[in-house]
């Protein structure tokens, strides 16, 4: 039972693909009506979803705005959990044209946004006296770059993101609502798919990067009652290639 989400209702933002759209099925396979977004369709996912017994509802959003995570809070509906997994990465030197605008884009997707979610969703949650906050770092938050094309701003906005995690939970736990955070390495998705990552792997413990479903795992246990004492924590699933002392 410490792991039956029946009768939640968890919306996953970045959903259409990668670690998001692995959560979703993670979540609606262990009972969640999961509430799927992404700048993207997210109806081949609701139907996988929906052929394996789950249920699901999309909305297709570009959160690009500050008013968006406003509209999606009221989308969405009352929410018992959210994983926050939308994200980008810009592979690009912060010596080549473009780097500014790649740099804001980066923060603007990777931090403002989930910051702007969490604002709006928190409340609601608050109010009933119950909710979970997943967050999706990076292991560069710790590391600042565990794989080519890492840049400041994709390192900073995660680690913004991991501290973002703290501030929630220092706030919102006293409120019944549970924030943490996964951090995951090298993962098999189409984000970091394009670039040679033979180097780092090479030097992983693992030999290989994690399957998103191996980060989706970990997602749907901080969502679960089994994590009830569970706050303010960042989870490294990373294959060993980053160890805390």
């Amino acid at each position: 039972m410490s792991f039956d989400l029946r009768g939640q209702r968890i919306l996953v933002t970045g959903a259409a693909g990668g670690i998001g759209g692995a959560a979703a099925q993670v979540l609606a396979g262990l009972g969640a009506h999961v509430v799927a977004t992404d700048r993207t369709s997210c109806a081949g996912l609701a139907e996988t979803i929906a052929a394996t017994g789950g249920t699901a509802e999309t909305i297709s959003l570009d959160l690009d705005g500050k008013d968006k995570a406003a509209e999606l809070a009221d989308r969405a509906g009352d929410l018992d959990g959210a994983v926050l997994g939308a994200g980008i990465y810009r592979a690009i030197d912060w010596d080549d044209d473009g780097w500014d605008e790649a740099a804001a884009a980066t923060l603007a997707v990777n931090l403002m946004m989930p910051m702007r979610l969490a604002r709006a969703i928190a409340p609601g949650m608050a109010a009933r006296g119950h909710g979970r906050m997943v967050l999706v770092g990076s292991i560069v938050a710790t590391t600042g770059g565990s794989f080519p094309g890492v840049g400041p701003h994709y390192a900073a906005s995660k680690g913004g993101l991991h501290t973002l995690v703290r501030w929630l939970a220092a706030r919102h736990g006293p409120q019944g609502v549970l924030v943490n955070g996964v951090a995951p390495g090298i993962t098999d998705t189409a984000m970091v798919g394009v670039h040679d990552l033979s180097g780092a792997l090479a030097r992983h413990p693992l030999g290989r990067a994690a399957r998103p479903e191996e980060i989706a795992w970990p997602i749907a246990f901080l969502c679960s009652p089994a994590a009830s004492f569970v706050s303010g924590a960042i989870l490294d699933v990373n294959g060993g290639a980053m160890m805390r002392a």
